[in-house]
């Protein structure tokens, strides 16, 4: 029998079980929890989660999709349960679905047209120790790479708060003070830390100068006891080397697919 777990607390509680299937559902509610809504059905040890994101609250989905009005993630441990969630779902505007099993996609694709967009896979990597050169470790906002950041689309304005409350690290590789190479590592929700924002310089690239700081980011989170996830899109074939290279283990591909409002059906 399936029961509705309407307390915000207790629904963290239950998606903390299983904190890396769950990341993204945990990164959404933890980050913005103005912006988003959660239905979540239980039975047993059983659990269906659906994640609403308004795209106000959501810059990459504003700028990705800008016929959408909000994400809809779901998270179920089977097909029926994620057929109930289903009546929780506004039919009445433009969605991107955010699914990470063929299953929900077939019961998702009942009720709403949809179109593939694209893939995102999440790395991680809990065993994992750091020979040969050594990027630099940061804490410090005022030594921060930002405008190497800024060229991935993450702002300075979101990470240095991140840093001043020791949510976030940066990883640099620099020749004769120049940082030429960087990524850093944020916070998510309890142990769990992603590695983000890498990039190179055009003129410094095909050095190894990427593998450098995301493996040196990974040795920093093994130091301190977190669990790492490293996400890259499914068309980023170097991020994906990059990942498979350092023996990182895929756990998660979440599929994108946009959806047009279904009203009358």
């Amino acid at each position: 029998m399936l029961s509705a777990q309407t307390d915000p607390d207790q629904i963290l509680t239950t998606l903390r079980r299983r904190p890396l299937a769950n990341v993204v559902l945990l990164k959404f509610l933890t980050s913005r929890p103005e912006g988003v809504r959660v239905h979540q059905l239980v039975s047993g040890d059983r659990v269906a989660t659906l994640l609403l994101i308004d795209h106000a609250f959501s810059e990459y989905d504003l700028a990705t999709y800008p016929d959408a009005h909000a994400s809809a993630i779901i998270a179920s441990d089977e097909p029926e349960m994620t057929r109930s969630l289903l009546p929780f779902v506004p039919r009445d505007r433009v969605l991107v679905f955010k699914l990470c099993s063929g299953d929900d996609r077939a019961i998702v694709g009942e009720a709403f047209p949809m179109e593939r967009r694209t893939s995102f896979i999440s790395y991680t990597s809990t065993d994992f120790s750091l020979t040969g050169e050594t990027a630099r470790i940061g804490t410090v906002t005022a030594e921060a790479p930002f405008h190497l950041f800024a060229a991935q689309g993450h702002r300075a304005a979101w990470l240095q708060p991140l840093m001043e409350r020791g949510e976030a690290f940066t990883s640099t590789a620099e020749v004769d003070g120049e940082c030429l190479s960087g990524c850093f590592a944020f916070k998510i929700d309890g142990d769990i830390w992603e590695i983000g924002g890498v990039y190179t310089l055009p003129e410094a690239r095909g050095r190894g100068l990427a593998r450098g700081v995301v493996q040196a980011a990974l040795a920093e989170l093994k130091r301190r006891g977190l669990v790492a996830r490293y996400q890259v899109e499914d068309t980023n074939l170097p991020s994906i080397r990059l990942a498979e290279a350092l023996g990182m283990t895929r756990f998660l591909t979440l599929t994108h697919y946009i959806s047009a409002t279904v009203a009358g059906r």
